[in-house]
């Protein structure tokens, strides 16, 4: 991986890296780009506060009525 990825690149590393441990010099690719481009920071913010959002919400309790059972 080259040391300066582009926007599309960084997106897609970033989302990967939601998924499993990136190797070293694309982590490095990554933090580089997201420390001088705002857009994709904010790209990323955005990633990590979804996840955050799922993650309370599986691990709150279910206390929602649901279907019906004839449903």
């Amino acid at each position: 991986m080259k040391w300066m990825t582009t926007c599309r690149e960084t997106t897609e590393l970033a989302s990967r890296a939601m998924d499993e441990r990136l190797p070293l010099s694309n982590r490095m690719a990554l933090r580089l780009h997201l420390a001088i481009c705002e857009n994709c920071a904010r790209f990323n913010r955005q990633l990590q506060e979804m996840r955050r959002l799922f993650r309370e919400e599986t691990a709150a309790p279910d206390d929602a009525a649901g279907l019906a059972p004839e449903a």
